[in-house]
């Protein structure tokens, strides 16, 4: 029976060490009622320790339960000694058991302070069961966690219990509910959603604290001045925001903002508006943002800025042959749109200008080397320089592709001819091949010297040089495109070779 006391005063101690909530509460509770009957036992176990080692050791443990902030002040009786349960005489080397349980009461505000920084707020909330703790979570700065509000009745609780939270996820509320309108919504959103219940967004300025606001797939319909209000926020993300409005010139108001994520909202403005952040801003994500506009080289002499991503923004323009030495220079990131001369999938109306910006490229990604090579540019079909032959679809296309070429460490750039379907029939059926043609590349214009033989790569620079020239034929001394002559002139030859 006292084997089995022992075990359970032990197992007690153990969830107390790393329990939490109701479960930790009942253990308290257990292990007061199991020390009061067989303390004993636990004294006199076959544990090689005095009995002031071994309660010493108990109560090194029970601080800790202390620490995950949801330990109620337990009062322990001794309990009546009988025949069965003699009570534990006291001897000189001994330390008689306490009164009164470690609690929150007993902990200083520093320590307090320590021990809930742990913790993520959702825990600080189910942990505040004393007076205490609910006062001092109310002044406590909460560290930044990833907390996500689904539901607004928990967030509207968090602005008088954890009034200085500083980092929060508004999310979508589920079905049937919505934040309420703002300025100049939209009409059909607003006829959709005028039986929804409406709650109150305005409640967000109840945290004074907040540094990271995260708004993802939240039902919020048109403008909301007040978010960008917020003194003290630095990181701002703003992620399936459809029926969410707003301008760059808003962000005027986030002062401390330090990165900027926007994808798939209604943001309107010109990136010239953003060189108020031009000392703090570290991040700009403003992918796929459609309707923004401007020089990305406004944002040339950013300081701080490591990462911009403005692929897709359509309404972005530039040319990456006026980034200087001194430009960017903490930039580590970089995506471009096809609106800018260079920008990923840009449409080039005059050949002669390729070659200028190829180079101009290979510098900036020499000095940035995480832009990627995997990139592909062409010639517009709008230029006077493109034509379309279709007498001679057996032949490459014209080669009006242009992309980046690699051998060993020697980088260079080629024209090349897209992919032309071949119709093949196939026994009872037909299919469609879309393998790049032999012989579709010009010859390379190498942007690097070759690399001196019997050094390291030299071996692997041959054999890829190798497979790079098997795909040089029907271009064969072309370091460009040929134009719609020198191409009807070429099928010609084919032909007459062939014949």
């Amino acid at each position: 029976m006292e084997v089995v006391a022992i075990e359970r005063i032990e197992c007690l101690v153990y969830d107390i060490s790393c329990g939490a909530g109701s479960v930790l509460e009942a253990s308290w509770n257990c292990l007061a009622s199991c020390l009061a009957r067989h303390r004993h036992a636990w004294f006199s176990s076959s544990i090689c320790l005095s009995d002031a080692h071994k309660w010493d050791s108990l109560i090194a443990v029970l601080p800790d339960c202390s620490l995950h902030c949801l330990a109620p002040q337990r009062t322990m009786n001794k309990a009546t000694p009988t025949r069965k349960k003699p009570r534990l005489s006291a001897s000189p080397n001994s330390t008689s058991l306490p009164k009164e349980l470690p609690s929150f009461n007993s902990l200083s505000d520093d320590e307090l302070a320590h021990v809930l920084g742990f913790l993520p707020p959702e825990d600080i909330m189910r942990a505040r069961l004393s007076i205490k703790l609910r006062d001092f979570a109310t002044t406590l700065i909460i560290p930044p966690s990833d907390y996500r509000v689904r539901r607004y009745k928990v967030m509207e609780a968090m602005t008088k219990a954890l009034s200085n939270i500083q980092q929060i996820t508004i999310d979508n509320l589920g079905f049937g509910q919505k934040y309420a309108d703002g300025v100049d919504p939209n009409e059909d959103r607003v006829k959709y959603t005028k039986d929804h219940i409406t709650r109150d967004i305005t409640i967000l300025k109840r945290f004074k604290k907040l540094r990271v606001l995260e708004l993802n797939d939240a039902p919020l319909n048109g403008r909301y001045a007040f978010l960008f209000k917020l003194p003290l926020l630095q990181k701002l993300t703003i992620v399936s925001m459809d029926c969410f409005k707003w301008d760059v010139f808003m962000l005027s108001g986030l002062l401390s903002l330090r990165e900027l994520h926007c994808e798939g909202s209604g943001v309107s403005g010109n990136i010239k508006d953003l060189r108020i952040l031009k000392d703090t801003l570290e991040k700009l994500n403003m992918h796929n943002c459609c309707e923004i506009e401007g020089d990305f080289m406004t944002l040339s002499d950013f300081r701080r800025l490591k990462t911009l991503d403005l692929g897709g923004a359509s309404g972005i323009i530039g040319d990456v042959r006026e980034i200087l030495t001194d430009d960017f220079q903490a930039l580590e990131e970089l995506h471009l749109p096809n609106g800018v001369v260079g920008g990923k999938d840009h449409q080039f109306q005059l050949i002669s200008e390729v070659a200028d910006v190829m180079l101009a490229l290979h510098r900036l990604q020499q000095r940035i080397p995480t832009i990627s090579r995997d990139c592909y540019w062409k010639l517009s079909s709008a230029s006077p320089e493109w034509y379309d032959v279709d007498e001679y679809d057996q032949y490459p296309v014209p080669p009006f592709i242009i992309s980046f070429v690699q051998a060993g460490p020697r980088v260079g750039w080629r024209w090349l001819s897209p992919s032309r379907p071949r119709i093949r029939l196939n026994r009872a059926r037909i299919r469609v091949d879309t393998q790049s043609d032999r012989g579709g590349s010009c010859e390379v214009n190498w942007l690097d010297k070759e690399p001196v033989r019997r050094r390291s790569g030299y071996t692997t620079y041959i054999q890829e040089m190798q497979s790079i020239e098997k795909e040089i034929d029907f271009y064969k001394g072309y370091y460009r495109p040929p134009t719609a002559d020198e191409y009807k002139q070429l099928c010609i030859c084919k032909e007459a070779n062939t014949d």
